[in-house]
């Protein structure tokens, strides 16, 4: 009976070990599935109690299963819209590793960046030997609050500017090596607009307090010394005419410039045809005690048919234009104004040619800056503001067109405005 009970216990034992066994690697099976997120198709062992919840796990595992690639379509969808968003940017986007190395790079960055050789899988300092960067990465890293910096990179001879900004993705992609995105915005022509601008308050400054001075003392002057003689008052009064003309002027030339630059209607264009218009400038040209009639000659093309231009803008161009040869041309027989119609009738070209002294090859290539003029006394004793070439320029590009100069020292000046007659639709 003994031997019976013992058998009969040894058996349970043994039993109750097997599905201890079974249960236990069940379990392990499953919490490995969970872990790995690999889908797990559960089969009852016979020895397996009836009441284990075999149907229950199966369940939880398949639906877990589901979640974990949904969660994975739904990062590779995250992850693909984000590197489609970065590589669509205009600006400039770069992905790099805790290493440095650069894991994305959109065509921005390449084409700014590159130096004709493949970035990606390379190491940014590569490319860019920047501080201001390595010294923003860094910040960035240890959880400081890092901003923008800017840094200037030279291709090709050219130096640009850039603005960068980064991100830290480690904290949003925990579970990606990548760690920086770097965003970089070229300030180059934004750099240039504020130092133009810095240059233009300085110089207008500088160029009205001129006259405005001369103005003042001799007003002083005069009241002051109210026995001054005849003569000198006379002077003086002249004088502070002359200036308070060459303020007038300085002041017209600096509201055009401004019309021109700052107004979405700056241009006027209505249909009309630029002979007609030039023969407009001929008489008021000629009012100006400075202009030899007898010198100044026209030989326009006759224009068929109208075109879309500001004929008020273009007259002040091209009135500027000869306005500058008659003050400043020196020894000179002739201004002739000209129009030529290019062959395909697309485009015209007005000329204003003058046989005087000529220009040096160093101030043509700087002509049409503001306040740039080539000699500085004969402009202000010509009451010359500096401006006038600056608005021709504005008023062509303006029109879609472009002027150029060429000139010959002691051979003459030719400035030209070239217009398209037919805007591209």
């Amino acid at each position: 009976m003994i031997e019976i009970s013992s058998l009969v216990l040894g058996v349970l034992t043994l039993y109750f070990w097997v599905q201890h066994r079974y249960g236990r690697q069940l379990l392990l099976d499953i919490a490995t599935s969970i872990r790995e997120g690999n889908s797990l198709l559960l089969e009852k062992p016979l020895l397996l109690s009836k009441g284990f919840p075999l149907k229950l796990y199966q369940k939880a595992m398949d639906e877990n299963a589901n979640r974990i690639a949904n969660l994975e379509r739904e990062s590779d969808r995250s992850t693909h819209t984000f590197n489609e968003t970065l590589g669509g940017m205009l600006d400039g986007a770069i992905i790099l590793n805790r290493d440095h190395i650069i894991t994305f790079v959109n065509s921005t960055a390449q084409k700014n960046f590159s130096l004709g050789q493949r970035m990606q899988g390379r190491r940014l300092e590569a490319f860019i030997d920047s501080f201001e960067i390595l010294d923003l990465i860094d910040q960035s890293g240890r959880g400081l609050t890092s901003g923008k910096a800017e840094f200037t990179f030279r291709k090709n001879g050219t130096i640009k500017d850039f603005e960068v900004a980064i991100a830290l993705l480690s904290s949003i992609r925990t579970e990606s090596k990548d760690v920086y995105l770097l965003l970089f915005r070229e300030v180059t022509e934004i750099k240039r607009a504020d130092r133009l601008r810095k240059d233009f308050v300085a110089n207008a400054s500088h160029e009205l307090r001129t006259p405005v001075t001369m103005i003042k003392g001799f007003a002083e002057t005069l009241v002051e010394s109210p026995t001054l003689p005849a003569a000198r008052r006379s002077s003086f009064i002249s004088k502070i005419h002359k200036n308070s003309l060459r303020l007038q002027a300085l002041v017209d030339d600096l509201l055009s410039l401004s019309e021109l630059e700052g107004s979405v209607d700056a241009f006027q264009p209505t249909n009309n045809k630029l002979c007609e218009v030039i023969r407009g400038i001929d008489l008021y040209i000629q009012e100006k005690p400075y202009v030899d009639a007898s010198k100044l000659k026209f030989s326009l093309a006759e224009e068929k048919d109208a075109f879309p231009f500001d004929a008020i803008k273009m007259a002040i161009a091209i009135g500027n234009l000869i306005d500058n040869a008659f003050k400043y041309a020196g020894s000179f027989t002739i201004v002739e104004v000209s129009t030529t119609l290019s062959k395909d009738n697309k485009t015209i070209i007005c000329s204003v040619r003058d046989d005087g002294n000529g220009i040096p090859q160093k101030d043509l290539e700087r002509i049409f800056e503001r306040f740039y003029v080539v000699d500085k006394g004969r402009s202000r004793e010509k009451g010359g503001t500096g401006l006038g070439l600056s608005i021709v320029k504005h008023v062509a590009e303006g029109h879609g067109g472009r002027v150029f100069a060429q000139s010959k020292l002691g051979k003459g000046t030719t400035f030209s405005i070239e217009l398209p007659r037919y805007q591209d639709s």
